[in-house]
């Protein structure tokens, strides 16, 4: 259990806001090639639907290996850990474990959290290492790290630091941490920061509540779906789906059906995907293919609002599972000039590789006995 030292007291992620020039996508590319003759398996470059899942599983673990490592932007390097992480991967850990000592303190986060959701015990050093990290963020993320590795003797900095830290992206990503410790335990203190002044805190505080079991909070979500925002209905569907609960796919499939923004829809699809139900998608793979109408938000430009789709829509025919998406996510990895665009196409091309093999796996005959 985590408990607060401050008991009387009461990726958001560091950040990525950096823009990506057209162009860098075919650096990328370069660098999977460079990538590429340390492997086994080199594709032809072959694209479209008749790709073969083995060569192409290569050319998409290539493809995130070389984000990792690639200079130009961190933020792709943030998005090439974050995917490493949740792939099935066994050589994965190694690139992981380079972005420790990254120059960018996003990235050395996204490290840390990856591993530590891993437990990957081959790290325990450089992570206590990471303790003394010059960045706070960081070091709160080395101890979750630790945490889940067994070692909790600093745990409570993570409920000190949600609950009293002056800044407040420490503050927010210290909620972050607490939700994906996986302890009940956390859930008071997570109440507390729902007095935060900060409405981004008040949200992780929020979604971690409902991840590690808080029903109050997973309801509360469920009101926010419907909103009326875009960005909230979004971050609510996420946050539902995070939670590992079908109790509400029901909603989600009313938010595919009946959302006023297509982000919502392809969140919405997303989520049902993770619980077996493609309803999603042709919405899927028609936005990936087409991207969305130009935005008229001053704000919000069409560049901007075209990635974001994007890669909702990348994330949905991942968590979907189905071998019909191959061929477009192989296109959208093999021609977007954007590099983050490559990693989420890649990421999805690996998830349904997995989900094909698994599904071979389950309905396989016995040997030997029958």
């Amino acid at each position: 259990m985590i408990r607060s030292r401050a008991s009387t007291k009461t990726r958001v992620r560091l950040g990525r806001t950096h823009a990506t020039p057209m162009g860098m996508g075919r650096m990328l590319l370069a660098l999977i090639a460079a990538v590429a003759s340390g492997c086994a398996t080199v594709p032809n470059g072959g694209t479209g639907a008749g790709a073969e899942p083995a060569p192409l599983r290569d050319r998409a673990i290539r493809c995130l290996k070389a984000a990792v490592g690639y200079s130009a932007n961190p933020a792709v390097r943030v998005e090439g850990i974050e995917a490493l992480q949740s792939v099935h991967a066994e050589e994965r850990l190694p690139w992981l474990r380079t972005g420790l000592s990254d120059e960018t303190p996003a990235v050395r986060f996204a490290a840390c959290v990856a591993l530590g959701m891993l437990r990957d015990g081959g790290s325990l050093a450089a992570l206590r290492a990471r303790c003394k990290d010059s960045d706070a963020s960081v070091r709160l993320a080395a101890i979750f790290a630790l945490h889940r590795l067994g070692s909790t003797d600093e745990s409570g900095r993570l409920a000190d630091s949600m609950l009293e830290h002056k800044d407040i992206m420490v503050r927010r990503n210290a909620a972050l941490l607490l939700g994906l410790t996986g302890e009940p335990g956390a859930v008071k203190v997570l109440a507390k920061a729902m007095r935060d002044t900060d409405p981004g805190v008040r949200q992780h505080a929020l979604e971690a509540m409902a991840r590690l079991g808080n029903r109050e909070a997973s309801q509360e979500l469920v009101f926010m779906t419907n909103s009326g925002s875009g960005t909230d209905e979004v971050f609510a569907v996420g946050a539902l789906e995070a939670t590992g609960e079908r109790r509400y796919v029901d909603a989600f499939r009313y938010k595919l059906a009946n959302g006023p923004h297509i982000e919502t829809k392809l969140a919405a699809a997303r989520a049902m995907g993770r619980f077996g139900d493609a309803g999603g998608l042709s919405l899927a793979l028609q936005s990936l293919r087409e991207g969305p109408a130009p935005s008229r938000d001053p704000n919000d430009p069409p560049e901007d609002q075209s990635l974001r789709i994007r890669q909702l829509a990348c994330a949905a025919l991942g968590a979907m599972g189905k071998s019909d998406a191959l061929g477009t996510l192989d296109k959208a990895l093999s021609d977007s000039p954007d590099p983050r665009l490559q990693v989420s196409a890649a990421k999805a091309i690996l998830e349904i590789i997995h989900a094909q093999h698994a599904e071979v796996a389950t309905f396989a005959p016995a040997r030997g006995g029958e």
